[in-house]
């Protein structure tokens, strides 16, 4: 049997092993530049998302008196604001179709009006009139804390429910009028009110709207019941702010003839002077229809009801005497005060005006004395 031929081996040169040692290390400079490479790439997309989802959303787009408004808060409200825009035009448009061109031109005319202001307040949410309601909140928010003005968890709860159609405690019903002895000569069928809301519906009714708002706009039911919160300490610090204007004022009791050129007024003041009667002539000539009918009679005002250059006359005005040809912006007046009343209460409409004027020069009052940084900017606008 032959023997097997067993193969010598040769140990490698020195060149050899010298080779080999470099390849190696350069395999393994080569692996570590990639994973650095690798390891740079990683950290620029993790950078870059966290910058999109964590740093841009949470960077303020305004500060208030220290207080930052996040730029999530913004878009969040920016989305809101032209989903609810969007669902009154649809409905607009599908009132619209109902009407005929011919027949319901005038109806046709204002619901044209309504959606093109529509559409001017959603143009305008591309600039920055929904930071500069969150500024308003948020100055109010803080004012109210100040003064101790709170909202309660179960007062949130209820505007919400209210809002929704849902009454919590239902009144008690009535109790059926007695059979009457007499007999009425026509049967009157009443009219069965529609079911009251119950909680099921209204929790059903609740849930499936926040579903629609977070799909559509990223509101959570938290930053809902915040919008309620908000929108319930403007009310109450609308009344407190309300609860301090007057209820009386000065009025005077007074009738006016209004004609539209300065001839034909001097013309109605001579025969005054004459002798004619003022309440006579207002009904025969002036042009102020609601109170010629009246013999120029405008009731009680308080200042601020008839304009300025009326008012400089007709407050300094004696009692029983007429005045000289007043020109405003309605025309030429002749003024007649037949009465003066200096703490006579307000009518309850003008009292309201005066309560939201009050509000409207706090709130501007507040704005002006306040720190506000603004961050705006184009690109923070939600795209459509």
């Amino acid at each position: 049997m032959a023997k097997r031929k067993v193969k010598k081996e040769v140990s490698p040169t020195r060149k050899q092993l010298s080779r080999r040692d470099k390849e190696r290390r350069q395999r393994l400079v080569m692996i570590g530049v990639a994973a650095a490479i690798g390891c740079m790439i990683l950290a620029i997309l993790g950078y870059g998302a966290y910058r999109e989802l964590i740093a841009k959303p949470a960077a303020p787009v305004g500060i208030v008196n220290g207080v930052p408004i996040t730029t999530q808060t913004y878009q969040k409200r920016v989305l809101l604001e032209r989903m609810n825009i969007d669902a009154s035009m649809q409905n607009l448009l599908a009132q619209r179709s109902q009407y005929d061109p011919e027949e319901d031109a005038f109806l046709l005319t204002i619901i044209d009006q309504q959606l093109s202001q529509l559409s001017m307040q959603r143009e305008l949410l591309n600039s920055q009139t929904a930071l500069d309601s969150l500024i308003e909140e948020e100055l109010i928010r803080q004012a109210d804390e100040e003064r101790g003005i709170m909202v309660s968890p179960d007062e949130i709860d209820r505007r919400i429910e209210q809002d929704f159609g849902y009454v919590r405690d239902q009144p008690t019903p009535l109790p059926s009028p007695s059979t009457s002895a007499i007999t009425p000569t026509v049967e009157i069928t009443p009219t069965e009110a529609p079911p009251p809301m119950t909680r099921a519906e209204f929790e059903e009714l609740y849930s499936n709207s926040l579903s629609i708002l977070e799909e559509g706009t990223g509101l959570t039911e938290a930053d809902y019941r915040e919008l309620v919160k908000a929108s319930l300490l403007r009310e109450k610090m609308e009344e407190f702010i309300g609860q301090q204007v007057p209820t009386t004022e000065p009025h005077i009791l007074a009738r006016h003839i209004l004609l539209d050129t300065e001839e034909e007024a001097q013309d109605a003041l001579q025969r005054l002077e004459q002798g004619d009667d003022f309440a006579t002539l207002a009904t025969e000539v002036s042009t102020d229809t609601l109170s010629a009918e009246l013999g120029g009679d405008l009731g009680w005002l308080p200042e601020g009801s008839m304009g300025a250059e009326f008012e400089e006359v007709a407050f300094n005005l004696p009692l029983g005497e007429i005045s000289e040809v007043v020109e405003t912006s309605r025309g030429f007046h002749i003024i007649l005060v037949e009465e003066r009343d200096e703490d006579r209460e307000l009518d309850p409409q003008i009292l309201d005006q005066r309560k939201r004027e009050a509000f409207d020069i706090w709130l501007a009052d507040l704005l002006a004395e306040a720190v506000i940084e603004r961050y705006w900017s184009e690109d923070k606008v939600p795209p459509e």
